[in-house]
């Protein structure tokens, strides 16, 4: 009896733009990063049971640098070849960036230990970067954003920048590192951590903006730290300006990271 060929797992790394999809996670209704990447999977392997997993959720608009996923399939292509020909028949807001082989057990998901994203506060009204910048017509005061953005940092209870059904679970999550650069056009502000709750880091950056418009205080913002309140939902920021950055699943590269971007 002729055995199948053995099912084999491979590491993706994709960047896309997020604008026209709804988010990462697949929806019957809707299109999405993950939808989409099946639908190719299944039409190159003719495999029905494919199986793509990301390293967590993105939201709907939310664009993507360096997104970790993983493909599980029976196929005797080469990874050069899965990647050229996911990028010939993919849309062309999601390029695939790399295939390698990788262990049957590795998991994108379980088995990253930290995530970075990007956000982009244009200081101007820009023709050509709409989809991909949050323009805040105001004067930012980003000393007191810098000052707000520090106290983000370490373990804190997420609660207040939680949608309802995340609360059902742990809202505790752990901030490595925080950082917030402004040049002559753009405010970029970059957080780093173990895990994100749905829409949290949007709703960080928008009350960031809010204190740096002077309309929230620092310690106001503590205090959505110590205990849960409704405000921060009323500022999450458009989804336009949020990008993944990147994910990690060795320490020693983790660190490397948090190091440079502390210097």
């Amino acid at each position: 009896m002729k055995k199948n060929p053995p099912r084999k797992r491979y590491k993706l790394t994709l960047e896309y733009d997020g604008t026209r999809f709804s988010g990462w996670q697949k929806q019957n209704d809707a299109r999405t990063i993950q939808g989409a990447l099946l639908d190719t999977g299944m039409s190159l392997f003719q495999d029905q049971k494919i199986d793509v997993q990301g390293n967590g959720r993105t939201d709907a608009g939310v664009h993507a640098l360096r997104y970790i996923a993983h493909l599980e399939t029976i196929t005797t292509l080469q990874p050069e070849t899965i990647l050229s020909q996911f990028n010939d028949l993919l849309p062309n807001n999601i390029v695939l960036l790399d295939v390698e082989p990788c262990h049957p057990r590795f998991h994108s998901r379980h088995h990253c230990i930290g995530r970075s994203y990007l956000y982009q506060i244009a200081k101007r009204k820009t023709a050509f970067q709409k989809r991909y910048v949050w323009w805040v017509k105001d004067e930012l005061d980003t000393r007191a954003m810098i000052e707000t953005l520090n106290m983000f940092v370490g373990m804190h209870d997420y609660a207040s920048f939680a949608q309802k059904q995340e609360l059902k679970k742990s809202t505790k999550v752990l901030i490595n590192a925080a950082q917030l650069v402004e040049t002559d056009d753009l405010i970029t502000i970059r957080i780093v951590g173990s895990h994100f709750l749905w829409k949290m880091i949007r709703r960080m950056v928008g009350v960031l903006v809010e204190v740096g418009r002077h309309h929230q205080t620092s310690a106001e913002v503590g205090g959505f730290l110590q205990q849960p309140s409704d405000v921060p939902g009323h500022y999450t920021a458009p989804p336009s300006g949020l990008f993944f950055e990147r994910a990690f699943y060795f320490e020693e590269e983790f660190q490397d990271f948090l190091l440079e971007i502390s210097q």
